[in-house]
């Protein structure tokens, strides 16, 4: 049997007795059918409610393709009769989120031009993918005042019902692409969407709209949003950070990202100057090592980046050394072994001794070989190997 669903028309009922129409298994898990429900099945992008039958706990409420609503659950309840309880919080958070996103929609075709192509209404955010490729602050900033003014106008929020040969009467945003009775959600001299979701019955129930934040996906714009306590709970953090941050810097709060922005640009500066001090002082120590006239150099280091062992190596041959043994315990136990183009031993014919002294992995070419070790003795085997094998 199909159930029914009394949620299109009342999605504030909390509390009900429910009796179960059928038992069953949805993926795997164990589900009952009711032959009344007000357990929304997740669809059009909101997800599912939770809450209870009996003293089972509903995990997941899902539809069926022949209609039927299966409310998956922790175990299967006793009788055929239950009292059910919708998790309350869960389901009016999804009616806040799915009415601003109804706002928010309008608000961007009516402001911008732009159609909403779709929209998930997440756990911990929500999105809906937009026909731009280009969206700015300012622009979002406007088009938040708008939807939000329209918010707290407070207008109350009509359903009606329709079919094929009736739903020509609405302007809806978009047609819908459905079979049978057509459930229409209109925001009063607003919007006109054909949907299936829970909504608030009044826009003021959605308190508060922010946009918090976009990407650019298959040449269009995916905005995230928050609505209502999700909102508030985002401007908490987001507030908090912003003050104890530019409070730790004797800052105002406008003057903390600037401050950030001059911070990083040092930080990038000195890394920069780091960079080239330890190039040079790499660059003195090889030729240092290699001295005159030029002689091969091996290096066992107890302590250094796998970057600073090659770059060493690399300056060793630049500086004249025949060829170079660089080796590291820590943090990375590693091997770097090279050779000028002038020398005539084929490094990647010891590559096969070298691993496997390394117990490691890596690889190279005839005139450099790079090996990642199992460990600290796997790079002194492998590093005596080599230094052998070269001194020959």
């Amino acid at each position: 049997m199909a159930s029914t669903r009394r949620y299109y028309d009342d999605g504030y009922t909390q509390r009900f007795s429910g009796r179960i129409a059928a038992r069953g298994e949805h993926a795997g898990q164990a589900a009952v059918e009711l032959e009344e429900t007000w357990f929304y099945p997740e669809s059009g992008g909101q997800l599912g409610d939770h809450g209870t039958i009996g003293s089972a706990r509903v995990l997941d409420v899902q539809a069926a393709g022949d209609g039927r609503v299966w409310h998956v659950v922790d175990a299967a309840p006793a009788g055929d009769e239950a009292d059910c309880a919708i998790d309350w919080a869960r389901r009016f958070d999804h009616m806040q989120q799915h009415t601003g996103q109804h706002v928010l929609s309008a608000a961007l075709e009516r402001e911008c031009g732009w159609a909403t192509l779709s929209s998930t209404l997440g756990a911990e955010r929500s999105v809906i993918e937009i026909s731009t490729s280009e969206v700015d602050w300012r622009t979002i900033e406007r088009v938040e005042r708008v939807a939000n003014r329209l918010l707290w106008e407070d207008r109350e929020i009509r359903l009606h019902w329709t079919d094929a040969a009736g739903v020509g009467r609405f302007a809806l945003r978009k047609m819908p692409q459905v079979d049978g009775p057509i459930r229409i959600v209109e925001i009063p001299d607003w919007d006109l969407s054909a949907c299936g979701g829970t909504h608030t019955k009044r826009t003021g129930e959605v308190g508060v709209l922010k946009v918090t934040g976009w990407e650019k996906v298959r040449g269009n714009v995916r905005l995230g949003f928050l609505c209502g306590e999700r909102a508030l709970t985002d401007h908490a953090w987001r507030t908090e950070a912003m003050v104890e941050g530019a409070k730790k810097r004797t800052l105002k709060d406008r003057d903390l990202i600037a401050h950030l922005d001059r911070a990083a640009e040092e930080r990038d500066e000195l890394a920069k100057q780091l960079r080239e001090l330890r190039e040079k002082r790499l660059a003195e120590d090889a030729r240092a090592r290699v001295g005159a006239p030029p002689a091969p150099v091996v290096e066992l280091a107890e302590s250094r980046s796998r970057e600073e062992a090659r770059a060493f190596a690399l300056a060793c041959l630049s500086a004249g050394a025949p060829w170079v043994v660089s080796a590291a315990l820590a943090p990375e136990p590693m091997l770097m072994v090279a050779r000028a183009k002038s020398h005539p031993a084929d490094l990647k014919a010891m590559l096969p001794d070298l691993l496997a002294a390394a117990r490691g992995k890596g690889g190279g070419s005839p005139e450099q070989l790079q090996i990642a070790a199992a460990d600290a003795d796997g790079v002194r085997t492998a590093f005596a190997l080599a230094r052998t094998a070269l001194e020959r």
